[in-house]
């Protein structure tokens, strides 16, 4: 059904899917794919049908993004399910083409799969949600024309690229994600330099690549770019193209992104640490394929590194201590990305703490001296150029926060729920308004509880 995600989704389906059975091993299929010529509209929206037909009929779970540009999508379920989805999507518009043609899903496509995970790391529900960039960096084809971005390396060439001179690796993806795993083991054999553009959002690429430092750090040099599955160095290999041209000496991009590399090299090659996902498994690494995702329990709360774990790269935001697990839903206090927050800080809950809230905050917060709360941002454009509504106080230059306010009111529902969960409707089990906060519950003997 379509359901509103607050202002940014406003028609997004949203549904609840089937849950894998205990014995039921877990599959994941990633993949984008850019369509050229875009899609007209209709078509698009003929696209986002299917696509919640097709995920109702084979039962799978998943985050799908829809836009005229095409699809980027993270679907789970079981190797039978992602691979039948696969297959389908593969057929999708062939109707109207001639006998042998191919439909703009089936040629050209990685999906890319990975097999035997845990029935936990499937989704509970399914998510289409349109909108007009695959990955929004607030430009257009205009700008960064996709026909004109880097050359894609496979994960071998792309590691050999890394030891070569005179060349920089740039990190497309956010801070809060190269937090805790990263490609600069390949600095410790003379290699590429790499570089953190300090982002909180793909939206912050645009504004460092257009800064006088930036253009001077890797004027003249052999660029490589990465993310996490390639999607987000589609746009922004083509914007760095576009602004630099023929003053950079070439850009490269990795094909299939750190999940490929990692399949590739076991070892883990030039990476340190965990790659953080946005899906169950959280985060992985070469010792810890099925991700991380999940409590932390007993003799898992390890802060050092053994034999059988990554390096751990992260730190705690409030005591320093080696971490790296995004676990409680902690977000920084001053910009709304997710924070690392230890296991003993989140019983001590500095968040809840008046006076202590400046301690919950990003590295990019406390490096850039942000002291204005989120809460006290009035956000534009998604979160780019926030305006504060007082005076005085750093404020961070972007924030990660939605715009629809979709969280605010359920928070709001909850608290209503809470307040009047002790008193009972006066219309007891017979009410029908979907709206109404008191309580309606029944106890043995059919009476409403008092």
């Amino acid at each position: 059904m379509s359901k509103s995600l607050g202002k940014w989704f406003p028609t997004a389906i949203v549904r609840k899917t089937i849950a894998l059975k205990p014995d039921e091993k877990c599959s994941l299929l990633l993949f984008y794919h850019y369509v050229r010529p875009t899609m007209s509209q209709a078509r698009a929206d003929h696209l986002k049908t299917f696509l919640d037909e097709m995920t109702a009929s084979t039962k799978v779970g998943g985050r799908l993004r829809c836009a005229r540009e095409g699809l980027n999508c993270t679907i789970s379920g079981t190797s039978e399910q992602v691979r039948e989805f696969a297959e389908r999507l593969k057929r999708w518009g062939t109707e109207s083409l001639k006998e042998g043609m191919k439909g703009p899903f089936d040629e050209g496509v990685d999906f890319k799969y990975i097999d035997d995970l845990p029935p936990s790391r499937a989704f509970k529900d399914v998510k289409v949600l349109p909108v007009t960039e695959l990955v929004f960096y607030g430009v257009g084809e205009h700008e960064a024309p996709l026909d004109k971005g880097g050359v894609h390396l496979n994960p071998t060439d792309y590691h050999k690229k890394m030891e070569e001179n005179n060349t920089v690796i740039i990190d497309v993806r956010n801070t809060y994600e190269a937090d805790i795993g990263k490609f600069n083991g390949q600095e410790k054999v003379g290699g590429a330099q790499y570089i953190d553009p300090k982002m909180r959002k793909s939206t912050d690429f645009k504004t460092w690549l257009e800064k006088p430092q930036t253009k001077s750090q890797i004027k003249g040099k052999q660029i490589l770019m990465y993310c996490t599955g390639g999607v987000r160095c589609e746009r922004a290999s083509a914007l760095l193209k576009n602004e630099m041209g023929s003053e950079v000496g070439g850009v490269f991009q990795l094909q299939g992104g750190i999940e490929k590399y990692i399949q590739e090299f076991p070892d883990g090659g030039h990476w340190r640490g965990k790659n953080f996902v946005f899906d169950k498994r959280e985060a992985f690494g070469v010792k810890s394929m099925d991700g991380v995702g999940g409590v932390v329990e007993g003799k898992k709360k390890k802060k050092k590194k053994t034999e059988d774990e990554e390096e751990i790269l992260g730190n705690c935001c409030v005591c320093d201590e080696q971490w790296d697990r995004y676990i409680g839903k902690k977000k920084c206090y001053t910009c709304g990305v997710p924070v690392l927050m230890c296991d003993k800080c989140l019983t001590a809950k500095p968040d809840k703490t008046p006076g202590r809230e400046l301690e919950v905050r990003c590295t990019l917060c406390k490096e850039e001296n942000v002291m204005v709360p989120a809460k006290d941002l009035e956000l534009t454009a998604n979160g780019i150029g926030a305006v504060k509504k007082s005076k005085g106080g750093q404020a961070a230059p972007s924030v990660l926060k939605w715009g629809g306010g979709q969280a605010k009111e359920k928070k709001e529902k909850r608290k209503m729920k809470r307040k009047f969960d002790s008193k009972m409707c006066k219309f007891g089990a017979e009410c029908t308004r979907s709206d109404c906060w008191f309580s309606h519950d029944i106890v043995a003997g059919g009476d409403q509880k008092r």
